[in-house]
């Protein structure tokens, strides 16, 4: 008996031994899994009760021009943020009465977010409202003050299709791109769009005490703390006196310039107008004032330089010329007639010329922009040829200039117009269009000037640019645009020589003759593009100077009447400027001249503006 007592106890001993040593295991396993495997998850959640990691917004890089003059500023400003795991009824009321953000608004922002993160409820308040926040923040939990910023254009600074806006991140952009976080400020449209990675900088951290209502105690530990990093500056190649010289010459008008340095692409003017104030939208837009823009008729929104596609006109002859005279199909001898009208079949299609130019050879037909030899001309070398050569010289495709929503502009193929019209829909009146410019043919301000320099350098071009380099705070260095050196294959030198000089002839007593400057020698093309909803669009395309040619140039003025009459003289304009540094006064300019003679300059030349930047070898400092 006793023995079976003994064994029950020790069975018994041993069962409780056992749940010992489990329960010690447990125990120390909880132990472990607290102190060591899951110490910084459960050290985190201990912080986040009594500190507040606060994101310190870094500064946005400026914009300067090529003389270091601030085009786009950053300037402090306050936004209000609500904290998901703090906030309650009363803060959410004084969102909604003091702040005017609708209920829905305010869900939408917190909708799925926890913690303590802030999310900015509303930017760029008035100080009335900021004062007014602090004076209640201890009523208000889960509402705090953040330290904000917001684009700042100075006196006298406009071009807002080339700098663009910045404002709150959408959550297609966010899902886009990595870097973006919610309540993130990104580039919206131009310059800001196109280097808003290399801008916006590094975000910094600060790491405050808080007490159980969410009151800042003061700072945790300042060696915890991250600095933000100053976003890069962008330094663009243009000097902006003459950009908003060039603005200037469009103002009251529809319409773009365009000049390009044709020894490197550097955009030295990209003017469109109507255009509108950049301040309106660099911080809060009222509706009413955002409907008046987008429902403007003038879209002063849309970039007319990049973004709007035209026909050329007849600045669009000198393709034509180019392909039969490298197909072989013409030499520069060939002539051919105009009464002032040409036939084909039973429709009859006038020249500008009603009385006509008689008989002309190429250069003539260049010089004097006669339509008729032009319509004969499209119908010897055919729509496939034509085609072709339009793509060889870069159009209807981008220029890849730094800038977002480029249009690539049309280039019509057989193709094209047999799923347009039909295979047996179209005519051969279609390419006599074409071969002047009209028709289904549209180009871009851009491209029409990036052609000038195609033809100024015989050949040789680089991509358009409107930033020359860019300044990187935390390495102290300069980061050049990548200029390369691009060729037109397919076109020999003697073709250039040949188009080159009817352009020389066009700007020395041609149809462009209002385009000369005196002093300077240059060669240029009109163009009077037709459309359907009023006036013809004017168009100038011309480099100068005419040997050593450092500016290319394109006007358009929409429904402006004649080339020749309208934007040849803000093409000289803007040319006196640039050459001179300022329009010269006006003398009576013999419209046969046969070439530029030499005059001593009124003012000194301003060599600055005439010289490029120095090459900067990517990583180098100024």
């Amino acid at each position: 008996m006793r023995t079976l007592d003994k064994k029950r106890l020790s069975r018994r001993n041993l069962i409780y031994s056992a749940l010992i040593v489990l329960l010690f295991v447990f125990l120390l396993s909880g132990f472990v899994r607290l102190q060591l495997t899951n110490k910084a998850v459960y050290i985190q959640q201990s912080m986040n009760n009594s500190i507040r990691r606060v994101e310190l917004y870094p500064v946005r890089g400026y914009i300067k021009d090529r003389h270091g003059k601030i085009l786009v500023d950053t300037h402090p400003a306050y936004s209000i943020a609500a904290i998901p795991s703090d906030i309650d009824s009363s803060s959410v009321h004084f969102l909604e009465k003091t702040l005017n953000i609708d209920k829905s608004e305010i869900d939408k922002k917190l909708k799925n977010k926890h913690g303590f993160r802030p999310v900015v409820m509303a930017r760029d308040i008035s100080l009335a409202k900021l004062t007014e926040l602090e004076e209640n923040r201890l009523s208000l939990p889960g509402i705090l003050p953040v330290v904000d910023t917001k684009r700042y254009f100075p006196p006298g600074i406009s071009s807002p299709h080339i700098f663009g806006t910045v404002g709150e991140v959408s959550e297609q952009e966010q899902a886009a791109n990595h870097h973006y976080q919610s309540g993130d400020m990104v580039g919206k449209s131009g310059l800001e769009k196109k280097y808003d990675l290399v801008m916006r900088g590094t975000k910094g951290l600060r790491f405050d005490r808080i007490d159980a209502r969410g009151k800042e105690l003061g700072m945790y530990d300042k060696n915890r703390n991250l600095p933000p990093v100053h976003g890069d500056d962008l330094y663009l190649y243009m000097d902006y006196e003459l950009q908003s010289f060039a603005e200037g010459l469009l103002e009251g008008k529809r319409g773009s310039l365009v000049a390009i340095d044709t020894r490197n692409g550097g955009i030295i003017a990209l003017a469109s107008k109507p255009d509108y104030d950049p301040r309106i939208l660099s911080g809060k837009i009222d509706s009413e004032t955002w409907k008046a823009l987008i429902s403007d008729e003038s879209h002063p929104l849309y970039s007319r330089s990049v973004q709007s596609a035209y026909p050329p006109g007849s600045t669009y002859k000198i393709v034509a010329a180019a392909a039969a005279l490298q197909e072989k199909t013409i030499t520069k001898q060939w002539t051919a007639y105009c009464p002032g009208y040409f036939k084909l079949g039973r429709k009859t299609i006038h020249c500008w010329a009603e009385k006509g130019h008689g008989t002309l050879d190429l250069l003539g037909a260049i010089k004097n922009s006669c339509n008729v030899y032009f319509f004969k001309l499209g119908l010897k070398i055919g729509l496939d040829t034509w085609s072709k050569y339009s793509t060889i010289f870069r159009f209807g495709q981008r220029t890849g200039i730094d800038l977002p929503n480029e249009n690539p502009g049309l280039v019509p193929t057989k193709a094209y117009f047999n799923k347009i019209y039909g295979e047996n829909g179209w005519t051969r009146g279609n390419l006599a269009n074409l071969a002047i410019g009209q028709g289904e043919l549209l180009t871009t301000p851009l491209q029409i000037a990036q052609f000038a320099m195609i033809l100024a350098n015989k050949g040789v071009y680089y991509t358009p640019h409107l930033v020359d380099h860019t300044y990187n705070y935390s390495s102290q260095k300069n980061v050049a645009f990548p200029v390369e050196t691009k060729y037109i294959n397919g076109i020999s030198q003697e073709v250039y020589d040949i188009v080159r000089e009817g352009m020389h002839r066009v700007a020395n007593g041609g149809t462009g003759w209002r385009a000369r400057v005196r002093g300077v020698d240059m060669a240029g093309k009109t163009g009077t593009a037709q459309n359907p909803h009023g006036n013809p669009h004017a168009w100038f395309m011309g480099f100068a100077p005419y040997d050593l040619p450092q500016v290319a140039i394109a006007v358009i003025v929409e429904n402006g009447g004649g080339g020749g009459a309208v934007a040849a003289p803000i093409a000289r304009r803007f040319l006196e400027k640039y050459f001179y540094g300022q329009p010269l006064p006006q003398l009576q300019i013999k419209k046969d001249s046969t070439q530029a003679t030499p005059l001593q300059p009124l003012v000194p030349i301003n060599i600055d503006a005439i010289s490029p930047l120095p090459v900067i070898v990517p990583g180098d400092t100024l």
